[in-house]
């Protein structure tokens, strides 16, 4: 694969802010009282977005400001079309701002937060599987 050092560089970010998420979601899980689940939960989402958006940019597809998971594997080309249903993303959606808002606001268990975790593990595999070694961190 053939990808400019420019665009190398932008992945490397992605990749590399969307390794920070995974990370604070492990460490946030080991915490076993008052484990703030929703927190964990919204690392969770922040990963999948990352990986998403360094796909739409390995891809040429700006990858605009959203956290609609949604529509981010909406834009993704054939290519780099992903295996997880679109089901398990729009379930993760709302651990992006909707949990940070007392309105609305649902407290996430510890199976939500596992779930939401074995979500974007899938999604980190797949992606890291389509970018380029070179991105990698």
């Amino acid at each position: 694969m053939n990808v400019p050092p420019e665009v190398v560089e932008i992945l490397r970010q992605w990749v590399r802010k969307a390794e920070h998420d995974l990370e604070a979601v492990r460490r946030i899980m080991a915490v076993e009282e008052g484990c703030p689940y929703d927190t964990a939960c919204f690392h969770c989402q922040q990963a999948i977005e990352k990986y998403l958006k360094a796909l739409l940019t390995l891809s040429g597809v700006p990858a605009f400001r959203t956290h609609d998971l949604e529509k981010l594997v909406a834009l993704l080309p054939p290519d780099k079309q992903l295996s997880i249903p679109v089901t398990s993303l729009v379930a993760i959606n709302p651990y992006a701002v909707d949990v940070r808002y007392s309105d609305d606001w649902r407290e996430p268990r510890c199976s939500d937060a596992v779930q939401a975790l074995e979500v974007a593990q899938r999604i980190r595999a797949e992606a890291r599987g389509l970018l380029p070694p070179e991105a990698l961190i």
